[in-house]
């Protein structure tokens, strides 16, 4: 039995692509979508068009990620006050705009964590961030880590959100990150993800990492709104497909923003950060 794991697409329809077309011809039994299929990418229709049809004719697994939860709580609807903000608030916009009532009732209807069973094979959860928070990077923290493992109660944990590949054990429980599709952070920059093989009773996992089409994206990137709709967010993600941001997260440049932000003024409420700072923040950018 082979399920394939896919996650943090980020509407990055090349990427989604490329990952698809490898996986037609490995026997795939079940795929499983961990979440964030809208972000920072202009892709958002072809993404989701891709995911329906996958779904007509696949056994498929989705669970809601982090940007799912913000554009169903309308973070991405038009607040005329945040319109000097579009750094932090320009991608929910685009993807609200991007994104059908279909699109938004099948987000609503995904859970944020469940577990596949199949017959003779040791169950695996699967979530976005942890079983517990969407948006939990929990097996960072010891405390977070043994609170989880203890409560799923289950031999595997495979999660995504923080963009990068994880194999980790935890006294008995296997946790393992596929990485991410569309917007990963591992260097070089390339569409990850993985493919779970069973094994004599047991899971393995296989890590796949496939080259990426940088200039596609980077032509599609500027052939949109992004960079007019979410100025140095969008610069980021460029310098992130170029692999000239470290291994910084667009979460990371969005913390750097908030600490100048704080350190100017005193203070820093989301979304109300000006623009300089994110200016300066990727200025610091290794």
């Amino acid at each position: 039995m082979n399920i394939a794991v896919l996650s943090d697409i980020h509407g990055n329809h090349v990427a989604l692509k490329t990952c698809l077309d490898y996986l037609k011809d490995k026997e795939i039994d079940t795929y499983c979508f961990l979440g964030d299929y809208t972000g920072e990418f202009p892709g958002i229709e072809q993404s989701m068009q891709m995911l329906y049809e996958l779904k007509e004719n696949n056994n498929c697994v989705f669970i809601r990620g982090n940007k799912e939860n913000y554009l169903l709580s309308d973070l991405g609807k038009e607040y005329p006050e945040w319109d000097e903000y579009p750094s932090t608030v320009g991608i929910m916009r685009y993807a609200n705009k991007h994104l059908t009532n279909k699109d938004l009732e099948f987000f609503n209807s995904l859970p944020i964590t469940t577990t596949l069973k199949n017959e003779g094979m040791p169950d695996i959860i699967i979530c976005h961030g942890s079983p517990r928070k969407v948006s939990e990077k929990f097996a960072r923290d010891e405390k977070a880590l043994k609170e989880v493992v203890e409560a799923a109660e289950a031999k595997y944990i495979v999660c995504g959100h923080t963009h990068r590949i994880m194999e980790k054990k935890y006294e008995d429980t296997y946790i393992w990150n596929p990485g991410a599709v569309g917007a990963s952070v591992e260097l070089p920059y390339s569409y990850r993800f993985m493919i779970i093989h069973s094994d004599n009773g047991e899971w393995k996992p296989e890590f796949v990492s496939l080259d990426p089409d940088v200039d596609k994206i980077l032509t599609e990137m500027k052939e949109s709104e992004l960079y007019e709709i979410a100025p140095y967010w969008t610069k980021f993600t460029e310098l992130m497909v170029m692999g000239a941001c470290g291994k910084y997260t667009h979460g990371g440049f969005l913390t750097r923003a908030m600490d100048i932000c704080f350190e100017k003024n005193g203070e820093c409420n989301w979304p109300k950060i000006p623009e300089e700072c994110y200016a300066e923040a990727l200025s610091d950018m290794p």
